[in-house]
């Protein structure tokens, strides 16, 4: 069992010691939300690699977002069991 929570993408334990003061992270969180916003899951937003293969994700890790999180939120796991 993953026990998770859904932080602003800019106040995730990773971005809170990134090194950032709390206008860049402003600016990191604006980004990440429009990217939320505007991104098609279906595009391809990176060109296929020439050697080796993609990685397959288990579906059964694709998260739906808590109403009123869906963009500028994200999932971070806590614990393991």
């Amino acid at each position: 069992m993953v026990t998770y929570y859904w932080y602003r993408f800019s106040d995730q334990p990773a971005m809170l010691n990134a090194d950032l003061n709390a206008e860049e992270r402003e600016q990191v969180q604006f980004r990440v939300k429009k990217l939320h916003r505007t991104g098609a899951k279906d595009r391809i937003y990176l060109t296929p690699p020439d050697a080796g293969t993609i990685a397959q994700i288990d579906p059964a890790l694709i998260l739906t977002p808590p109403c009123g999180m869906e963009a500028g939120y994200v999932p971070i796991a806590t614990r393991l069991e």
